[in-house]
């Protein structure tokens, strides 16, 4: 258990807790859930003031929004002050989750201090994307729900690890423009091969 005099040491601008799975109803399964209240835990303990949730509506058989499904979790099942809590409703992955909250969202933070809440498997990808997105005016955090990672998960955090570095190679970090550009031309979640181009 963390020791609470060490919430006020780490102070973040923004929580930004990345999405796994819901059902067509908007249920969100137990990988979801614990990302959500870990960042509802941050809010709580006072280390940050906005939580922001990322997702879209991923399902062909519904047209919710994870991230508003998270955000509705986060406000009606664990009170939190609806005030606090934004829906970033563009992603469709953790590269996405990066580039549209910081495109869209983090000049309303009021800071430079950003902690990601994710499962523990997907935490050391996390950080590199969101580092990379984010740039070196920013410091980014990571924290991780759930036990250790399996070795089926870090297999594939591997292998989608190294797809990022490739569909990113030669960009400058923090370079918004030209990693938008590249998510648009090089990812196949955003460029029309898979999903319909952004």
């Amino acid at each position: 258990m963390p020791n609470p005099e060490d919430f006020t040491v780490a102070r973040y601008d923004a929580v930004i807790v990345l999405a796994n799975l819901m059902d067509a109803e908007g249920n969100l399964n137990d990988e979801t859930r614990a990302r959500v209240d870990l960042g509802i835990e941050a809010i709580e303990t006072g280390r940050a003031p906005t939580l922001v949730m990322c997702g879209w509506a991923y399902r062909e058989d519904s047209d919710i929004c994870i991230a508003d499904a998270m955000r509705r979790y986060a406000v009606e099942q664990r009170n939190v002050d609806a005030s606090r809590v934004i829906a970033e409703t563009t992603s469709r992955d953790t590269v996405g989750d990066a580039v549209f909250t910081r495109s869209n969202l983090a000049a309303t933070f009021g800071g430079s201090r950003i902690l990601v809440a994710t499962s523990r498997y997907h935490a050391a990808r996390t950080l590199e994307i969101f580092t990379f997105v984010y740039g070196p005016s920013f410091h980014i955090d990571v924290d991780g729900a759930g036990g250790p990672a399996t070795a089926a998960q870090l297999t594939s955090e591997a292998r989608s690890l190294d797809a990022f570095r490739a569909t990113f190679a030669g960009v400058e970090p923090g370079d918004t423009d030209a990693i938008f550009e590249r998510l648009r031309e090089r990812h196949p979640f955003y460029n029309g091969d898979i999903y319909p181009r952004v």
